[in-house]
């Protein structure tokens, strides 16, 4: 160790040139690279919360406004149907529980 001129702190022009850093030039990168990597972390983990967080909006309006829920295999399977689709029959199926529909589609059959 006595013979390592970079433990104390000053190194040769020669070491210099070879790319040589001394200890305590290796231990501020190595201390600055942790400090950056921590704060990229913290970014992206804020990131990623938020993200999180919007799609759980999302989903409390899927479940609470439109009954969906997305591991409910009676709901996620494949269809034709369009929202247009859906919505033409949710109509017909409301207008049909009317007294007056149900009167005057006994006369039409």
């Amino acid at each position: 160790m006595a013979a390592c001129s970079s433990w104390g702190g000053g190194i040769t022009q020669e070491q210099r040139d070879k790319g040589i850093k001394s200890v305590s030039a290796l231990s501020s990168d190595y201390e600055s690279k942790a400090f950056w990597t921590r704060l990229d972390q913290s970014a992206d983990g804020r990131s990623n919360a938020f993200g999180r967080d919007l799609r759980r909006v999302g989903d409390f309006f899927d479940r609470h406004f439109w009954n969906y829920d997305a591991n409910d295999p009676y709901v996620n399977y494949p269809t034709d149907t369009t929202r247009l689709g859906h919505s033409a029959r949710a109509g017909a199926s409301f207008l049909s529980s009317l007294p007056v529909v149900g009167d005057v589609w006994t006369y039409v059959r």
